[in-house]
């Protein structure tokens, strides 16, 4: 058990009697055995303590005339702190970014100052001689001297100094004196929730300022290859980057990991596990194949220096993939060309979900290459083949390269296809797909048919889904165009807008693009996009059609009449109530009542 000293007892005991009464005295209560300072001003540098960080304070005083006086002792001491925190205070000559030798007030210079403890001691120059009246402002970067202590407990604390005339530790009745009140937290603690984490799959420049969950682009499953880093930002329960936690990475399913303070696409990770103590605050994880394919789940944790207590920052997915393709599936998004025309979208990103030019549409063909167990392969070259090249003159393929933009991603193919100048309307041929492996097997898809159509609309029609609608209700309403031959333009060739006689509820079909030779209202068969008049009649709708003569076309449909429907109920129930009065009469004829 600590002991302290009866002195320092005695000491405590009249800095706990001060209470709060312990503020700056004035010159008329400042005399004292050397009569020398007036008052004392303290400056908290620390500006938010947390336990376990010495907390700094700048000191700074007023002295009056005194030819007699040489010293200025000065004692700084802890007057309230948390139960059982109690710790001694330290003092220092040196202010961190300030500098002594910029306070010359009352004859006090650089080089003039002893410490012993928590005792700090202003000489005079020997130049000089005694001190004469002067002042120092104490701020958080300048003083005349200052006092710190280390807590080891969060809480309110206050520190007291005094002009220890005597330097006996005690504050006299007379002696200058002043408290400070500082408000200590906790330590930070190594918080996962609150770190960053980036995951690239080469160097990562990142410092960890993006998510902490993602899934990083389909890797070659070789064994010892790098396919992946994870950049981790280490923050504390404050959000400030916290340094020397622990950073650990397991990797289930497929993958190996290392962590290190490296970001280096050269590392080869070896173990299912990996930990690094660090003594900054950033990480990176180092990711590489271990020879299987299939979905690697790397998990990343923290674990705080002090509390031992360990949070998860985040995870990421890495999918390992086999070089040998086993499937060459090709989805087919339009099929009917034009001649010499080129349809959809055959760019590294093909952004659009509906038909559109450039890398904003959707590729004619969508083809996606997987090995044994079902993983994605990217980077490929695959092929086309023309059935009949007089028909489809080619197809191109273009791999996939931006995971995030582009409809499918990566292990994916976006093709374009061209109809062939001579191709003549109603003509069809097929294209295949296909990729050659290292041991000269050849994976195909299956055929995919294709037939040419004219780009010049010949026959254009707009109709409704119904005859009748009730009011409100969903429409559909459809634009069909054909060629000279009659048979389905070409994918690509533009629908016109439609308009109402009446007004319409949600929005009225704009122009587009027919597919297979219909232009529909909605994108989707489940979510309609106009709706009928709320009014009872009828109503129109027109649209100025893309043949040679603009010539304009025209569908009709209804809204039912709530209120003419029930007015004919009520003109059938009149009827029936005629009908039994009639009957009635009859009958009371028939028996005689009158």
């Amino acid at each position: 058990m600590k002991t302290i000293s009866l002195k320092k007892r005695i000491a405590l005991v009249a800095v706990a009697a001060l209470g709060a009464t312990l503020v700056p005295v004035s010159a008329a209560n400042a005399a004292n055995a050397a009569g020398d300072v007036v008052s004392i001003n303290l400056t908290k540098v620390t500006s938010s303590p947390v336990v376990g960080t010495a907390v700094k304070v700048n000191v700074g005083l007023m002295t009056a005339s005194n030819a007699g006086s040489t010293t200025i002792p000065l004692t700084g001491i802890l007057s309230k702190y948390p139960s059982a925190a109690y710790v001694g205070v330290t003092a220092a000559a040196t202010l961190g970014a300030g500098s002594l030798g910029s306070v010359t007030a009352f004859g006090f210079v650089a080089g003039s100052v002893a410490i012993s403890g928590n005792l700090l001691t202003l000489n005079s120059a020997a130049t000089i001689g005694a001190l004469s009246a002067g002042s120092v402002q104490s701020s958080s970067t300048a003083g005349a001297g200052s006092f710190s202590f280390t807590p080891a407990v969060a809480g309110d604390y206050e520190m007291t100094v005094w002009h220890d005339v005597d330097a006996n530790s005690v504050i006299g009745n007379s002696e200058a004196r002043q408290t400070i009140s500082i408000t200590v937290a906790a330590a930070p603690v190594a918080t996962g929730g609150a770190s960053l984490m980036t995951v690239t799959t080469g160097n990562n420049t990142a410092n960890a300022a993006g998510s902490t969950s993602e899934t990083v682009a389909p890797a070659v499953r070789t064994a010892g290859t790098q396919v992946a880093i994870a950049a981790v930002l280490v923050r504390g329960s404050t959000g400030a980057a916290l340094n020397g936690a622990t950073v650990t990475a397991s990797v289930s399913g497929s993958g190996l990991v290392l962590v290190n303070a490296t970001n280096d696409t050269t590392v080869t990770s070896s173990v299912r596990s990996s930990s690094s103590a660090l003594t900054s605050n950033l990480a990176y994880v180092h990711v590489s194949g271990d020879g299987s394919a299939g979905k690697g789940t790397v998990t990343v944790s923290v674990t705080d220096a002090v509390s031992g207590a360990t949070s998860t920052v985040g995870t990421f997915d890495v999918l390992f993939y086999s070089s040998t393709v086993a499937t060459l599936t090709a989805t087919q998004n339009y099929s009917v060309l034009g001649a010499s025309r080129v349809t959809g979208c055959a760019s590294v990103t093909c952004t659009g979900t509906t038909y559109s030019t450039g890398s904003s549409g959707k590729p004619a063909v969508t083809i996606v290459a997987k090995d044994s167990g079902g993983n994605v392969i990217p980077g490929l070259t695959i092929s086309a083949t023309s059935s009949d090249a007089t028909v489809v003159s080619t197809s191109t393929v273009v791999a996939v390269n931006d995971a995030t933009n582009d409809a499918n991603g990566l292990g994916y193919y976006n093709a374009s296809v061209t109809g062939a100048a001579s191709a003549v309307s109603g003509k069809t041929a097929t294209v295949t797909y296909s990729y050659t492996n290292a041991d000269l097997t050849k994976i195909s898809s299956a055929a995919v048919p294709f037939t040419i159509g004219g780009t010049t609309i010949v026959t254009e029609t707009l109709a409704f889904d119904k005859t009748s609608y009730a009011p409100g209700e969903a429409m559909w309403i459809t634009r069909t165009a054909k060629d000279s031959a009659g048979n389905p333009v070409a994918d690509g060739v533009a629908s016109p807008a439609v308009t109402f006689s009446r007004p319409v509820g949600g929005t009225a079909p704009v122009a587009g693009y027919y597919v297979k030779g219909t232009s529909l209202s909605s994108s989707s068969l489940a979510t309609a996009a106009v709706f009928a008049p709320s009014v009872g009649g009828a109503f129109t709708a027109s649209m100025t059609g893309g043949d040679v003569a603009l010539t304009v076309r025209t569908a009709s449909s209804s809204v039912t009449d709530a209120n003419a429907g029930l007015l004919t109920q009520i003109d059938a129930l009149n009827a029936k109530i005629v009908a039994l009065n009639a009957l009635i009469a009859k009958i009371m004829k028939k028996l005689g009542v009158k």
